[in-house]
């Protein structure tokens, strides 16, 4: 008699889903589903093709038929539809910059040990440019939600405060908003790029600078601020929310998007997980509660201050009376 699994073991079949993670990244820094774009390769014409073992290359392959992201028909192996959309540089929903982020991310994730023992993060891996791409394709796929719920009723000028690769500086910008970008002048090398592919290069003012060292300009009528607060302490954040006050219009508005923690900290599962990457990475991030969020807001002086729960983020605005 075959005894069936125990419920409650799920938890043990996460501790191996490292494995196909571990494939689908190596798939992709290897740029496996550009190579196999509209034909199919056998495991020898693809080794040839991207310099790799025969053997480890077939394995790989097949691995990934059974993960779902390959077919195979007559040796050949295939993009399946999901790889097709989403692991093809250049298609509108690409991810695979970010998938190349999370590679890098494996290697500071491995330190999670030593982390737990010192308090201090193991930075030990960035690519910049991967990190920042990364950004834009996440963003991608969540801009038209996010902008259906913001109000641009008597907004004309908007700061996207580190915006990163310009994601939403373009959204902005297509909604007739005077936006400037502010962010570290390696970041606007990329943010110049996609905020270029958009044919908006003369839409969109770009300010090199450290937000949380220098003068964010004046006469915002709002101020938004992307996934920024986990890369920061609380007194760093509440920090930041008073600079941008003083640069609002009376009548302004701050609008800050982050992954949130409820309030026993414990869930949603992405926030969770999540305050462990900032634990890893940063000094002092973490994920926040919405009202830990809203607080800081009151405190730096904001009035009306409204939460809306996204799919996997939050939208905090505060009102400068």
């Amino acid at each position: 008699m075959i005894k069936k699994t125990p419920k409650d073991i799920g938890w043990l079949r996460r501790i191996s889903a490292f494995a196909p993670s571990r494939i689908i990244l190596t798939a992709n820094n290897y740029r496996i589903f550009d190579y196999l774009d509209g034909r199919g390769r056998t495991d020898e014409s693809l080794s040839k093709a991207i310099r790799t073992d025969k053997r480890a290359t077939g394995l790989l392959l097949n691995s990934l038929v059974a993960i779902g992201l390959l077919e195979k028909k007559d040796g050949k192996y295939l993009n399946s539809g999901v790889a097709c959309r989403y692991l093809v540089s250049g298609k509108p929903d690409y991810q695979g910059d970010i998938l190349r982020h999370n590679s890098i991310l494996w290697d500071n994730w491995s330190g999670l040990d030593k982390v737990l023992k010192t308090g201090r993060p193991h930075r030990k891996s960035h690519d910049h440019e991967s990190f920042i791409l990364g950004m834009h394709n996440l963003a991608l796929q969540k801009v038209n939600g996010v902008i259906k719920n913001l109000d641009f009723k008597g907004l004309k000028k908007v700061l996207d405060l580190g915006g990163g690769p310009g994601t939403y500086a373009v959204a902005f910008a297509k909604k007739g908003m005077d936006v400037t970008l502010m962010d570290f002048p390696a970041t606007l090398r990329i943010s110049k790029r996609t905020i270029a592919e958009a044919g908006l290069g003369r839409n969109i003012r770009l300010i090199p600078g450290d937000f949380m060292k220098d003068e964010l300009g004046s006469g915002y009528d709002m101020i938004f601020i992307s996934q920024i607060f986990h890369a920061y302490g609380p007194e760093e954040c509440l920090a930041l929310l008073r600079k941008c006050r003083i640069s609002l219009n009376k009548g302004g508005r701050v609008i800050a998007q982050e992954f949130y923690l409820d309030e026993s900290k414990t869930g949603p599962l992405q926030g969770a997980v999540f305050a462990i990457n900032m634990l890893v990475n940063t000094d002092r991030g973490r994920t926040y509660t919405p009202n830990e969020m809203s607080l800081w807001m009151k405190k730096a002086g904001f009035d009306g201050i409204k939460k809306k729960l996204l799919d996997e983020t939050v939208l905090i605005t505060g009102t400068k009376k």
